[in-house]
């Protein structure tokens, strides 16, 4: 039984592919852009609606790198012609989707960026899963994206990261959203026949003191103190 995933979620997925991969010069990794994609977009009909993405977005801005290359056989040139597009203002204008924020609405902090992209980079620190790499800003059915996450063949590391100076309630929100992309994770290997482990961290820049960790252990989330 797949999971059914809306045409619009998979218009903002493939957006926000498109402009966040761009800005971080990814376009051009095969295996990164794999990693960074939905695992469960593999059950949806994901061409069907690239086709149809792609004509919107033709009759609008004809002289754009045809989008659908990202769903595989797109050369190394095909690709640098999509990483140096302006997807965030085909996003606006073709289809209404507003320009990749995070979720509180506000541009992500330099701060966040440097340690999402720290815990990416080091999965050993974190006890990743054997073989895994690890990726930034991976994508869930649910609409919910980590800032960092490892998904080896028997196990997923899925993991928040919050700077230091982060107030309470934002460490709190950190954890449940864990908990939200954990059940999500399971549930789309349940779907596939599979009961892999999945595993939740908190990385933070300072200790976050005892009720964070209480809540944290009472929600199975591991706090890594960088």
């Amino acid at each position: 039984m797949p999971l059914e995933i809306s045409r619009i979620d998979l218009q903002r997925t493939l957006f926000r592919f498109l402009t966040k991969s761009a800005r971080k010069g990814e376009l051009v990794d095969r295996e990164a852009a794999a990693r960074r994609f939905p695992a469960a977009a593999g059950s949806v009909d994901v061409t069907e609606i690239a086709d149809g993405m792609q004509a919107t977005v033709s009759e609008i801005y004809p002289e754009a790198p045809d989008l659908r290359g990202l769903l595989g056989g797109a050369s190394e040139r095909e690709l640098a012609a999509m990483q140096a597009f302006d997807w965030v203002t085909v996003g606006i204008y073709a289809f209404g989707l507003p320009p990749t924020k995070t979720l509180s609405g506000t541009p992500e902090s330099s701060a966040h960026r440097a340690l999402k992209e720290w815990a990416a980079s080091n999965g050993d620190a974190l006890n990743a899963p054997s073989g895994s790499t690890g990726v930034t800003e991976r994508w869930f059915p649910s609409g919910d994206e980590s800032d960092a996450a490892f998904i080896g063949e028997s196990e997923s590391l899925i993991v928040e990261v919050r700077p230091a100076g982060a107030e309470t309630h934002e460490l709190q929100q950190a954890l449940f959203t864990l908990v939200k992309m954990r059940a999500v994770r399971s549930a789309e290997l349940s779907l596939d026949g599979r009961t892999d482990d999945v595993r939740v961290t908190l990385v933070v820049e300072q200790d976050p003191g005892p009720a964070i960790h209480q809540l944290a252990e009472a929600l199975r989330v591991t706090v890594y103190v960088r």
